[in-house]
């Protein structure tokens, strides 16, 4: 117990500190500045545009981004993704929108994969629980979705997300998260990048050598 405490303690410490330094950093250049004010954690900054600040920034890093009107017609964009690749070994994390969304698609998926089903399969997909315009970052909490190896296994990630989880920087979704209630959080910017001591570039040799990210309009 007392381990278990420290290990708390020394985890809201980390954040803590990154959220302070991230406060203090200066702006970056002219070219791209930052708002030297406290991130607002409560308000989205127009919708319109931090959405395709998120798009271009993950277009950037190489992923592809498909924005919706709904759910039927990001069902329909998966079932495109999946076809595309004639897969049937798809493994999805406990997100109840994944879920959703798969069953509309009428896609058979893996949820509970073992081992074995998570290093043989073609595609994995998750929602993500943040996401970050300025860098095209997906946030996948430990304590709100489990399974996120499907988005790290597998050689195509899948990601679903809501404009309503679009949060402008890293500052801000920072201080909505709560160290306390997760394990574990995974941060996923584009493909898997590798590169040798020469700095020759791979793709997918660490993780997923695609992603798609399917992002759902609020209503």
């Amino acid at each position: 117990m007392m381990h278990s405490s420290s290990h708390s303690n020394a985890r809201s410490s980390i954040f803590a500190s990154i959220r302070e330094n991230l406060a203090k950093s200066e702006p970056f250049n002219e070219e791209h500045q930052e708002a030297k004010s406290e991130p607002r954690t409560g308000v989205l900054f127009v919708e319109t545009n931090t959405s395709e600040v998120f798009r271009e920034s993950l277009e950037m890093v190489g992923a592809k981004c498909t924005f919706v009107e709904n759910e039927i017609e990001a069902a329909d964009r998966l079932r495109s993704i999946v076809g595309d690749r004639s897969a049937t070994e798809i493994i999805v994390s406990d997100s109840e929108l994944v879920h959703r969304i798969v069953n509309a698609a009428g896609i058979n998926a893996i949820q509970d994969a073992s081992r074995d089903e998570l290093f043989s399969s073609a595609i994995g997909i998750t929602s993500a629980q943040w996401a970050i315009a300025e860098t095209g970052t997906l946030v996948l909490e430990s304590g709100a979705e489990r399974h996120r190896l499907a988005s790290l296994v597998p050689p195509v990630h899948v990601c679903i997300v809501t404009t309503s989880s679009i949060r402008q920087s890293m500052a801000e979704i920072l201080k909505l998260m709560d160290p306390d209630a997760n394990r574990a959080i995974t941060f996923v910017t584009g493909a898997s990048r590798t590169s040798d001591i020469e700095l020759t570039l791979a793709i997918g040799v660490h993780g997923p050598g695609e992603l798609y990210v399917v992002v759902i309009k609020d209503q």
